[in-house]
C-alpha cells in the first residue's frame, strides 16, 4: 500500500501538475550563480514560506508568487487548489522536516524541502521550487526522494 502511495504521488505530480522543474525561464530572470549571504537567506526564507503555504492549502498566497507562465500552466487558482488537495490526500500530513536547502537544477536556483509524511512511510517526499531573481516560482516538482532528479553538481 505504501509503495502504491509513493508511485501515485509521483505520477500525480508528473501527470497532472504541469508546474515542473523543466519549465524554462528567460535568461534575465535566472538568479546569479554566486549568492551573497543576504541573498541566500532571502531565498531560503521564501522557499520555506512557499512550502508552508503549499502544505497549508494557501492557494491564494502561492498563486501570487507564481510567474505568469506558471499560473497558466497550473490552471490558475482552481488547478492549484486541486493539486494541493490531491497531494494532501495521497501523502497525508508532514510529520517531520528533514532538510531544507538551496541547490541548482539545470542552472536555475532551486529550493529543496525534504520531509516525512504520514502516508509515505518508506521514503521522504521532496518539494522543489525553481525561483527567479525576484523570488517568483517558475517551476516546481514534488515526489518521493528516490524518484527526484538530483540537483546540479556544486
Amino acid at each position: 500500500m505504501l509503495r502504491r502511495t509513493l508511485v501515485s504521488l509521483a505520477l500525480l505530480w508528473v501527470s497532472t501538475v504541469p508546474l515542473r522543474a523543466q519549465t524554462t525561464v528567460a535568461a534575465a530572470a535566472i538568479v546569479p550563480a554566486k549568492l551573497t549571504p543576504a541573498e541566500e537567506a532571502r531565498f531560503l526564507a521564501l522557499g520555506k514560506e512557499y512550502t508552508r503555504w503549499f502544505l497549508a492549502g494557501k492557494a491564494d498566497s502561492l498563486l501570487a508568487v507564481l510567474s505568469p507562465e506558471t499560473v497558466e500552466k497550473v490552471g490558475g487558482i482552481e488547478g492549484l487548489r486541486e493539486q494541493m488537495a490531491q497531494v494532501a490526500g495521497r501523502a497525508g500530513i508532514e510529520t517531520k522536516v528533514v532538510e531544507e536547502k538551496l541547490t541548482r537544477r539545470k542552472g536555475q536556483l532551486q529550493f529543496w524541502h525534504a520531509g516525512q509524511f504520514s502516508e509515505v512511510a518508506d521514503d521522504l517526499v521532496v518539494i522543489r521550487w525553481l525561483l527567479d531573481r525576484d523570488g517568483k516560482i517558475t517551476g516546481a516538482g514534488l515526489g518521493p526522494l528516490a524518484q527526484t532528479p538530483p540537483p546540479d553538481p556544486e
